[in-house]
């Protein structure tokens, strides 16, 4: 039988497996360490030695901390790190509260990308850097296990500038927190979250044109399988209402948003708009069907209505023209195809879908009657 051959690119997709736990890197960046502390040493620009490295360091009830570097004098450096999640409740405070009553200093390695901010008093070291600090180390071992886990940090961190389909499954969650931080600074309000099934999200608010108070237009994507990349992403442009203090009355108002804006939630109306900008975008989209056809539509939206208002509902139906969630984000849906998008491509898709809701609101307001 001819010699199996192991290429490179296999042997980095079983490391990558490894790689995407945050408590597995720990403890590699943990053993590296303690077989050649200098390295990192220099790298954090410490002022001691590190004579002793700790993981998974209990601190307070229910808190652990990644990774303690004590000197001779007791901690100096406290590491947070992150592969794909993202801080989770008071997570840093914890570190923070650590950091000061020893005086050590705080780095957050991690493989966010510069559009995501540090949080303040953190300094960010990239994992790729952080293991790439022993490819010189004096320790074989050191040098053996780290150097191609920072090669494939660094695979990883290059595919962030290229399609979704080449990304690692690890790195969707950091480029669509990079979208949204991006979006963000350029003026539309977009947040980085997760589905009830715990796959990311993007969801992009603007404020409606009507002044309605807790009313926006809103842009949703929802990647429905972040393992396979040549799953489309859901799509969903509609507008949100805020509870406030009447949910009935948020889920009404929401209605009547969503019924102007009808017309352009189409299955053509948004993908000739993304055209006249990105015509190659609007191949990316699609959808025969983007809103729902009842039969006897005015008696069943009747009834749905009459469900919101009814005191004591327990669970609201859903809605027989618009895809909903709680009743007060109302949206069409539509498929994304991404994977030849790149993150610059996706958040011109979020832009350009934004900009045609609130076209079509414009439009809206200055026909239809203003909402009491």
């Amino acid at each position: 039988m001819p010699a199996k051959v192991t290429t490179n690119l296999t042997a980095d997709r079983f490391l990558g497996r490894v790689l995407r736990r945050e408590v597995d890197v720990s403890a590699l960046l943990a053993y590296c360490v303690a077989l050649d502390p200098a390295p990192l040493q220099e790298l954090l620009q410490l002022p001691e030695s590190i004579i002793d490295t700790r993981v998974e360091v209990q601190h307070g009830r229910g808190s652990r901390l990644d990774i303690v570097l004590d000197g001779p004098a007791g901690p100096q450096a406290v590491l947070e790190l992150k592969v794909s999640a993202a801080e989770h409740g008071d997570q840093l405070s914890r570190y923070d509260e650590y950091a000061r009553k020893h005086g050590a200093r705080r780095f957050l390695v991690d493989l966010e990308l510069p559009d995501t901010l540090c949080p303040e008093g953190w300094t960010r070291l990239n994992l790729a850097d952080a293991f790439g600090c022993w490819e010189q180390s004096n320790d074989a071992t050191a040098r053996a296990f780290a150097t191609p886990i920072a090669d494939v940090f660094h695979s990883w961190t290059a595919q962030a500038r290229g399609p979704f389909r080449d990304l690692d499954p690890a790195m969707v969650t950091v480029v669509t927190r990079s979208i949204a931080a991006r979006l963000t600074a350029d003026g539309l309000e977009t947040f980085a979250s997760k589905t009830s099934a715990g796959l990311p999200a993007l969801v992009a608010f603007e404020p409606h044109p009507s002044g309605l108070e807790n009313a926006y237009l809103c842009v949703t994507l929802r990647c429905q399988d972040k393992d396979d990349s040549t799953m489309a992403w859901i799509l969903r442009p509609g507008v949100h209402v805020d509870t406030g203090d009447d949910v009935a009355a948020a889920r009404t108002t929401a209605h009547q948003l969503a019924s102007e804006l009808e017309p352009a939630l189409g299955p053509t109306s948004l993908t000739a708009h993304v055209a006249t900008t990105r015509p190659e975008l609007s191949t990316a989209i699609s959808g025969d069907r983007p809103l729902k056809s009842p039969r006897d539509r005015d008696s069943v939206i009747a009834s749905w209505l009459a469900a919101v208002a009814a005191p004591g509902t327990q669970r609201l139906p859903k809605h027989p023209v618009f895809h909903h969630d709680w009743g007060r984000r109302l949206a069409a849906k539509y498929t994304l195809d991404i994977s030849g998008l790149t993150a610059d491509d996706l958040a011109d898709v979020i832009r350009a879908t934004m900009n045609h809701l609130t076209y079509a609101a414009v439009a809206a307001s200055t026909t239809v009657p203003a909402i009491d």
